[in-house]
């Protein structure tokens, strides 16, 4: 049986931002519209993954809600997506 990726996608100043969770890999591919922002392998990935959804006992798979709230997290803390203070003004 062939598990399904599981995809969120999230919308951040008019860009979209997307992670896609491969079952059979482990592998979490963060996105910005078409260019990988990054990869993350197992088991750094299931790690990230469980830090934000620990209650929500997800076993090996997280659902699409989990994957979203990693996704809000993670564009929150990641340098590329915080706006500056200069960019606020614009």
């Amino acid at each position: 049986m062939k598990s399904r990726s599981v995809l969120a996608e999230i919308n951040v100043d008019r860009r979209q931002i997307s992670a896609h969770f491969q079952p059979s890999t482990g592998r979490l591919v963060i996105t910005e519209g078409t260019a990988i922002v990054e990869a993350i392998r197992p088991p750094d990935s299931w790690i990230a993954l469980a830090a934000v959804s620990a209650t929500s006992g997800w076993g090996t798979q997280p659902t699409p809600a989990n994957l979203r709230a990693f996704l809000e997290g993670y564009v929150a803390m990641h340098p590329r997506f915080v706006r500056t203070a200069t960019d606020q003004l614009e």
